[in-house]
């Protein structure tokens, strides 16, 4: 079997369709279940960055043939004809969770079984993004135009004493009026 990488979200969605499907039986549910059953399921900031998820476009073919360029997407796209390949449809199924140069069998119509290569993969979101874990660059910390409040706690106050926040810029700017 196939191996896939799922995000969290596109799990989810692969299970809510099976969910709606599995009474129907068809290819398509056979489909959704190769996938749960073989995914390893990932954070989206944890993806890596040669895995096809939801929105990536991914340049594939069909048995060895010509390549294609699609955007994998969760539904059909009105006025996307020729751009996108919903996962509604098998070819489509089948791209979601696999890596850069992976392959896949799948019942494509009429009994017919094709194989689905990706090829590359152009664009992925959760790659474009910064990671949720990742700590701040020094730099990037250095460079903040916002103020930073700081409670003061070299003045102790009792309970029910009124405090003070003081106001700290790093980036010379007037703090401008204080709110208090």
């Amino acid at each position: 079997m196939t191996e896939c990488q799922l995000t969290t979200k596109d799990f989810a969605i692969v299970r809510t369709m099976l969910d709606r499907l599995a009474w129907s039986g068809g290819p398509l549910v056979a489909l959704l279940r190769r996938k749960l059953a073989t995914a390893q399921v990932v954070f989206s900031n944890e993806a890596d960055p040669d895995v096809v998820t939801l929105n990536s476009r991914v340049v594939f073919s069909v048995d060895g043939g010509a390549p294609h360029t699609r955007v994998v997407t969760q539904g059909a796209v009105d006025g996307m004809v020729g751009q996108t390949i919903p996962i509604t449809v098998p070819r489509g199924l089948a791209l979601l969770g696999l890596r850069k140069g992976q392959s896949i069998s799948v019942e494509g119509g009429r009994g017919a079984t094709e194989t689905v290569r990706v090829d590359n993969i152009l664009y992925q979101p959760e790659a474009t993004r910064p990671g949720i874990s990742s700590v701040p660059d020094v730099n990037e910390t250095a460079q903040r135009r916002f103020p930073v409040l700081v409670f003061s706690a070299d003045d102790p106050k009792p309970l029910g004493a009124s405090t003070k926040i003081r106001h700290i810029s790093g980036n010379g700017d007037d703090p401008g009026p204080s709110a208090a």
